[in-house]
């Protein structure tokens, strides 16, 4: 990280030193996909959903086989499920395909997967 994204990150700590993180989540790419489901939604909402997500696709694999209208029931209630299920869906196989499944650290990488900007 360069210079100046160190000197941002300390300084939000120094500011904000109790602050967390509303979403649940074990691994990156769950906390990629409650970032995304958030969009129009509240967190408590998120992580009711995400609770019963997370336990049914327990792999990237799962998310990028299930069956798009079973994965738009499973987060209806988070809002343009539609979109949302279909960026998911994408989201996981590009991070299979392109990234050995691993959310990647650098920006560009991370922006250019669906429903990620």
């Amino acid at each position: 990280m360069g210079e100046k994204v160190l000197g941002i990150i300390s300084a939000l700590k120094d500011r904000y030193p109790d602050a967390i993180c509303a979403l649940h989540y074990q691994k990156d790419y769950e906390l990629m996909i409650a970032v995304r489901l958030s969009a129009q939604c509240t967190d408590a909402r998120v992580n009711i959903v995400t609770a019963e997500l997370f336990k049914k696709y327990t792999t990237l694999e799962a998310l990028a086989s299930a069956d798009i209208r079973e994965l738009e029931e499973d987060i209806r209630t988070t809002g343009f499920y539609h979109n949302k299920a279909r960026n998911i869906k994408a989201c996981a196989t590009e991070l299979l395909e392109r990234h050995a499944g691993v959310v990647p650290r650098d920006i560009e990488s991370l922006t250019a997967l669906s429903g990620v900007g």
